[in-house]
């Protein structure tokens, strides 16, 4: 499933304060697994912040595996949201938010507190890592039984078949 959401500034950030803000973000993401969605991360486009996380809605088991072998807490949608209202806060930038499934903005994060509609929605898309975690198992072994199974014949029908 493709889905993931999008963070902008809302004016441009120089190259001081940019520095700032990359840094407290690598600094606020350590920690976690970052298994259930990406991490927040900033490239520029004409001098604003930009970056987008996507959520991973099944995550292989091996990496399961290895999430639970560090020890650490997973990185979520709602994660990645604090960062981002962290980082306004810290630093007097707002958001701009959108996503894959938005015609435009969703919402803003001013002065380090999100609008209504930007909580409401990534919480309702981080819903759906809960409820699909379910049948993750599930979906991965249906998987490999489809690697592991031939398959319908390639072959044209024979005479006798028609």
């Amino acid at each position: 499933m493709g889905f993931a959401f999008y963070y902008q500034s809302t004016e441009a950030v120089d190259s001081r304060k940019r520095a700032a803000i990359d840094a407290d973000c690598r600094r606020l993401c350590e920690g976690r697994t970052w298994l259930s969605c990406e991490p927040v991360h900033f490239g520029d486009v004409d001098g604003r912040m930009w970056g987008g996380s996507k959520p991973n809605y099944m995550p292989h088991p091996d990496d399961v595996a290895d999430a639970a072998l560090q020890g650490l807490p997973d990185g979520t949608i709602q994660d990645a949201l604090n960062i981002l209202c962290q980082l306004s806060r810290d630093h007097g930038v707002d958001w701009e938010i959108t996503h894959d499934e938005a015609d435009g903005p969703i919402g803003f994060i001013r002065n380090g507190h999100a609008d209504y509609e930007v909580v409401t929605q990534l919480e309702q898309f981080a819903s759906l890592v809960e409820v699909l975690e379910e049948y993750r198992e599930e979906f991965w072994q249906d998987l490999v039984d489809e690697e592991e199974d031939d398959g319908p014949s390639m072959r044209p029908p024979g005479p006798e078949e028609n």
